[in-house]
């Protein structure tokens, strides 16, 4: 498969678009249509810029998108003092404007391969991502074998959890909204079980109020990240879960 193009004058027109039809709609309901449009941008977008931090970054405004965009999904998110599609658009927003940041970088810099890692695990992990999103499951799973890491992914709570007592991975990165159970349940059910209690659990969510925070501490995880999540902070995280082992 050819390379992405690292065509910057493309991400921002796209970034000035998304910005444009997210500004025009103020989400909350259910609209197919636009999330078609937003989806087609940002798969653009995608393979327009071969990046690391800036696909996470626009894979995380696609994921927001379809949190926002839908009658149930947004309901109880919290960001700052806003509630429910007024947090979501915030966090979408902040994401968008994580990407437009990214972009301005590339263009300061104009690297001449593609973006790597900013450094190598010093351990390879064992990893299993539980993500319902398959394309933001690839897009982590891909970050994380640049990096060293051995990767399986898991799209629900049931699949999550078969996968883990039969690979035994050394960490799991959990969404928390799945589509059969939610995270915190699964991480319950996790640290009961002798097969995978040693695994170390990180949530990696949209979820980001204080009370998801304390739940998750409650459920096992050893952290919470919120999405989109700085690829520097995950891969130095797991840097740290290597040192450890």
């Amino acid at each position: 498969m050819a390379l992405a193009l690292q065509d910057l004058d493309k991400a921002r027109a796209i970034y000035a678009s998304l910005i444009t039809l997210l500004l025009a709609v103020p989400g909350g309901a259910e609209d197919r249509g636009l999330l078609e449009r937003i989806g087609i941008l940002c798969d653009a977008a995608f393979e327009t810029l071969n990046d690391v931090e800036s696909r996470v970054a626009i894979r995380g405004v696609q994921s927001l998108a379809l949190r926002l965009y839908s009658d149930s999904r947004h309901v109880g998110a919290e960001a700052k003092s806003l509630l429910d599609a007024e947090a979501v658009r915030l966090q979408l927003m902040n994401a968008l404007s994580s990407f437009r940041g990214r972009v301005d970088a590339l263009r300061r810099r104009r690297p001449s391969r593609p973006e790597l890692p900013p450094f190598a695990p010093r351990k390879s992990l064992r990893i299993l991502l539980v993500e319902d999103n398959r394309d933001s499951a690839a897009t982590l799973a891909r970050l994380l074998e640049l990096s060293g890491h051995g990767v399986s992914v898991a799209y629900s709570a049931l699949e999550g959890f078969e996968a883990a007592t039969r690979e035994r991975p050394d960490v799991i990165l959990c969404d928390i909204g799945l589509p059969d159970s939610n995270g915190y349940a699964l991480a319950e059910a996790l640290r009961a079980d002798p097969l995978t209690s040693g695994a170390r659990l990180i949530a990696v969510t949209a979820y980001g109020k204080p009370g998801d925070l304390e739940r998750s501490r409650q459920a096992g995880f050893a952290a919470h990240l919120v999405k989109p999540v700085s690829p520097a902070t995950l891969l130095q995280m797991l840097e740290e879960t290597g040192e450890r082992a």
